[in-house]
């Protein structure tokens, strides 16, 4: 750490970007959340499940808010192992038998990109490729957002209509994607997960999976930090 960043330090200590507690980038607390037995749950709203490594709340709002709008660079590292354990949760969950793993982050508006010198969850799906080497992960950063209203606030069925038609594929990105052949050898065809965040419906990720299977690009799961309370029900805990 530069001076400058230590002067700024005595001035304004760091505190839990969970809780707030001072002189710490995430409490023991705050990290045991993160370190929960991954859940799968069967969303409101599309046909793949969602695998998840803690219940979301004020403690992951305050985390993912500080991480993606306030620089808080500093606990890319805790998250990122967090959502590599639900990947492989979610790698357990659909019978994964060898092959390339596709990583689809989810979208981030031009003007929250801008904002926030690119999209959190690109850096954080990249950042698991970078913590888990064993894995033959591939990030591709194709989904991009149309305008949209915020979805803070809103019912699960008005969550479904704010989302429906507001992604896009990046056409230049999508055609640097290995294709599919015939010829996969004993490992099969790649394996497509689409990573956000956190999901309380599934609306946003059930959105991203209808765009990508129009490219013959079917997501087997959705991969998120957080698991909100708008999906039908869970299903029984992993052990990973």
């Amino acid at each position: 750490m530069g001076l400058l960043g230590e002067f700024g330090e005595l001035l304004l200590p760091r505190r839990c970007a969970g809780c707030g507690r001072e002189n710490v980038s995430l409490c023991t607390r705050c990290l045991q959340l993160l370190g929960g037995i991954p859940r799968a749950m069967e969303p409101r709203y599309g046909r793949i499940p969602i695998v998840g490594i803690c219940e979301y709340d004020s403690r992951i709002s305050r985390m993912v808010v500080g991480f993606k709008d306030e620089g808080r660079r500093d606990i890319l590292d805790p998250l990122a192992l967090a959502l590599a354990r639900a990947v492989v949760a979610a790698l357990d969950l659909v019978d994964y038998a060898g092959g390339r793993i596709r990583l689809f982050p989810a979208p981030s508006s031009d003007r929250a990109r801008r904002r926030r010198g690119g999209s959190h969850t690109v850096l954080l799906a990249r950042r698991v490729a970078e913590l888990a080497p064993e894995l033959p992960l591939e990030v591709h950063d194709v989904l991009l957002a149309r305008r949209s209203r915020d979805q803070v606030g809103l019912g699960a069925h008005d969550r479904a209509e704010n989302v429906a038609g507001t992604q896009r594929l990046d056409q230049r990105e999508l055609a640097k994607i290995r294709p599919v052949t015939s010829r996969q050898g004993a490992c099969g065809p790649p394996v497509a997960f689409v990573v956000d965040d956190f999901s309380t419906t599934g609306a946003t990720l059930a959105e991203s999976a209808r765009l990508l299977a129009s490219v013959q690009i079917r997501p087997a799961a959705g991969v998120v930090l957080g698991l909100g309370r708008g999906g039908t029900r869970f299903v029984s805990p992993f052990t990973v």
